[in-house]
Parts: structure tokens; sequence; C-alpha cells
């Protein structure tokens, strides 16, 4: 019993001699662990550029949204790997404004909100004609970002500017209206009045219809009052193709006014004076008639009829009814009067007559021998 006890003792001797093994050291807070965050976009403004970095580094580094971009009301994952828990943050938007913020921590925060909370609302009228197309709302002295963004503003409409993180109230505007015309706007001071005019809202706002009654696209339009260049194209990106129409919206303290009209084809119509205070359609291209006579012995299979300053003969005006001996036919066309002949008999002979004034002669005769009268 002795001896067993002993031997015991003997054995538990090492562990006894042992120092005690001091506890595993604490991790550092959030140093090697992932950080994962869901970026929310709860703005009405695009978000195009987001960076997060390490205090007190200065170097923003990367923009983490790459090509991307955060609409309004929508989410983005951002994966930041391993790293410190502290981070710091720069938001920009689409019109240019910034939003900064201090102290998120990255390891305990789930999500990363922005909202419209350190923002001021200012209205921007556009009382011209033209549209609105850049606005730079900076200090004095100083050259800002294009507030509106992507966004535009048409003629004689309003915008509701969105102005994020800014403590200042005294700006310099400048608008940029279509056609690079400027308008400038000095000492705006934007926390008493809250709202920025542009133009002259005394002056008329005229409202005619423009239509397209001609077979090709109607792709620039200009309105001028008096001499001078034409300005910019009233439609911007819109075309009108054949048959559609367009409402010019146009404040002119006149109701006459300088028109032209380019097509796909870049010919161009102008008038010098149009009325646009009488209630009355603005039609460009209208198709003009033609009386066709037939007096040939062979029956006539195409018809073609072009402006002399056009390189083609067109589309077949006869379509596929061809003209027989001894019928007439009513031609549309909206060719200028100035224009070019070419018929093509039932055996494909052709004939040409060259500079027929259209608008002078409402019937054509083709003869043996192509005597055109």
């Amino acid at each position: 019993m002795c001896r067993t006890l002993l031997l015991l003792l003997l054995m538990a001797g090492p562990a006894w001699a042992q120092p005690a093994k001091p506890p595993a050291p604490a991790p550092t807070p959030g140093v090697g662990s992932e950080r994962n965050l869901i970026l929310r976009n709860n703005s009405q403004s695009v978000l195009r550029e987001l960076y997060l970095w390490t205090p007190p580094a200065r170097e923003q580094g990367a923009d983490r949204l790459g090509a991307d971009v955060v609409r309004p009301g929508a989410a983005f994952p951002l994966r930041l790997g391993p790293g410190p828990c502290p981070m710091e943050m720069r938001a920009i938007f689409e019109d240019g404004s910034v939003e900064s913020r201090t102290a998120i921590n990255a390891c305990t925060e789930r999500e990363l909100v922005l909202d419209d909370r350190n923002t001021r609302s200012v209205e921007v009228v556009n009382n011209t004609d033209a549209e609105l197309m850049q606005l730079f709302l900076a200090r004095p002295g100083l050259v800002g970002p294009d507030r509106l963004g992507a966004a535009t503003i048409p003629g004689s409409d309003s915008f509701t500017l969105r102005l994020r993180g800014e403590a200042q109230c005294e700006f310099e505007a400048r608008a940029v209206f279509r056609g690079n015309r400027e308008e400038a706007r000095q000492n705006v001071n934007l926390c008493t009045t809250p709202r920025i005019s542009f133009g002259d809202a005394g002056v008329p706002l005229r409202e005619v219809t423009i239509a397209n009654r001609s077979r090709r696209v109607l792709r620039e339009l200009y309105a001028v009052a008096g001499a001078g260049d034409w300005g910019a194209d009233r439609l911007g990106a819109t075309v009108l193709n054949p048959g559609q129409s367009f409402l010019l919206r146009i404040r002119n303290p006149a109701c006459q006014l300088r028109m032209r009209a380019v097509f796909a084809d870049n010919r161009a119509e102008e008038r010098a004076t149009v009325e646009i205070c009488n209630g009355q359609e603005i039609v460009f291209a209208a198709a003009r008639r033609l009386t066709l006579v037939h007096a040939h012995g062979r029956p006539v299979r195409e018809v073609y009829l072009s402006s002399v300053r056009e390189a083609d003969w067109g589309e077949n005006l006869l379509g596929a009814q061809p003209l027989a001996p001894g019928a007439r036919r009513e031609l549309s066309t909206d060719s200028s009067c100035e224009a070019d002949l070419r018929v093509v008999f039932d055996n494909g002979n052709a004939e040409e007559a060259r500079g027929i004034n259209i608008c002078e002669r409402a019937e054509i005769t083709l003869r043996p021998g192509w005597v055109v009268e």
C-alpha cells in the first residue's frame, strides 16, 4: 500500500513542478476575418462610385463598384476581404454630389445604407424653349460638377435637384442648353430661395404640331425667329418617321418663325415664314400630285421620279400595277420641284428626262420618241 502511494507520488511530481499554462492571447478584433457588407442605396440618386479604406491612410483606393452603378432602391454586395474593422467611406453620386463617413465598423455592421437625409431640394426651372443639358453649381471662382448627371430638363419644364452634404448657401449657377448656348446666374442663395430659374417666363409659350408627310425619316428640325443661325435641333434625340408628328413648344413673342427640316438622306426643306398661332399643323415634304398620261405603244412597268440633287432614283411609283397604253395615273411624290424622270417599259428598255419642274407642270405625257409635254 505504501509502495503504491509512493509510486503515484513520484509519477505526479513532474506535473506539479511545471508552471501553470497561460491563456491563449485574444485575437485582434477583425484582423484576419472576412468583412462583408450589403450596400443599400435608399436615396433617389444613382450611386456612381464608392470608396472604402482603413484609416489613417489618406489614399481611398479603388472604386469598390468597379464598372457597376447602384440605382435608387437597389443593393450591392461588398466583399472587402480580411482586414481591420474601422473604415472610412466616400460615396459619389451621378449628379456629382459626395457623401463621406468615418468610423464605419466593417466587422459588426451588416449593411451600409445611403439615403437622402443629408440633402437639400432645389427646384430648377427651365423657362426657355431649349433642352437644358447641364447645370453647374459651384462656389464663386470654382468649377463644380454637372448636377444633372444623366438627366436633362426639357424646355418649359422643371426638375428637382438634390444637393448632398452642402452647407454652403451661395453658388454661381451656369446652365448649358442644347446647341451649347449658356446662361449664368451669380450669387444664387439656395438657403433663402431653393429655386433657380433660367429664361424669361414672360415670353409666350407657343405650341404647334409638326407633321412628316414624306416617305423619308425627318431627322432634324430647326425653328427660329428672325435672321441668323438655325440654333439647336428641336427634335433632340427624336426622329419623325413617315406619318409621325411632333408637338413643338417654343417661347416666342411673335407668331411667325423660320423653319428648316432635314431628312435622313440630308435633303433639307426650308420655309422663310411659318405661322404658328393659327392652330394649324405644319406639314413638311407633303406629297405632290403628278398625273402621268401614257401615249406610248408599250406598257410601262416602272416609273421613278427623284430630285435632281439625289444620287439614286428611289422607289418605283407604279408599285405592282403597270401603266397600260392610253391609261393615265396620278402619282404621289415628295420630290423637290426640280426632278428627274425615268420610265422602264415591259421589255426592259428605259428612257429618262432630266430637270423637269413638277411644281409648274401637274401633268406629263409620254409619247413615242420620248417627247415629254
